[in-house]
């Protein structure tokens, strides 16, 4: 997906499903199903600011890691993000899939995580954050939750904090900046 001046977001009553048209000759689908999604009386929606602001921060943010460790490109994530955090239905904790986390206090600053299931480790992108819970974003390509459930990609779990686990590209990261700053 490329910039461009003028996205609409549409909607198909007939396939119940929510798609984004920007330059590119076909509209991407969205993975939500229409159970997911709220606000959806319209066919064809332009984006407002507020979209292509958060849509234009996400992508930055994403930007600054090796292409390698995400499970996605930067912008499909970013579409997905903001498609769920406009359209997407407020959600109940499931937290009870994943393992607790030993940290005490999760730093606001951080964009990613990870959650464990016990079967599976995914990578998240934390769309929302409060004292108590977090909405993150499926990246990784899949992640089985349970004998019977796996999640697919851009699939929002919204869980308790102390189920939240800093992202290994995050780690990674910080122990290569530490490792420079030493050599240097």
């Amino acid at each position: 997906m490329h910039d461009s001046t003028q996205w609409f977001w549409l909607y198909s009553p007939e396939k119940q499903q929510l798609a984004i048209q920007t330059d590119e000759p076909e509209p991407y689908t969205l993975p939500y199903k229409s159970q997911q999604l709220v606000n959806i009386s319209f066919t064809k929606q332009p984006l407002d600011i507020e979209d292509a602001s958060l849509y234009q921060s996400i992508v930055e943010s994403l930007q600054s890691y090796p292409a390698e460790s995400l499970k996605a490109s930067p912008e499909q994530v970013a579409v997905n993000a903001v498609a769920f955090k406009r359209f997407g239905c407020p959600q109940m904790p499931q937290s009870w899939h994943f393992q607790k986390s030993d940290l005490e206090q999760w730093s606001r600053e951080r964009t990613l995580c990870e959650l464990n299931s016990g079967f599976d480790q995914g990578l998240f992108l934390i769309l929302d954050i409060d004292d108590e819970f977090a909405s993150c974003l499926l990246m990784s390509s899949s992640m089985q939750v349970s004998a019977i459930k796996t999640l697919k990609q851009f699939q929002v779990m919204k869980v308790l904090n102390n189920r939240l686990l800093p992202a290994t590209i995050d780690l990674a990261a910080s122990t290569q900046k530490d490792w420079t700053q030493k050599l240097a």
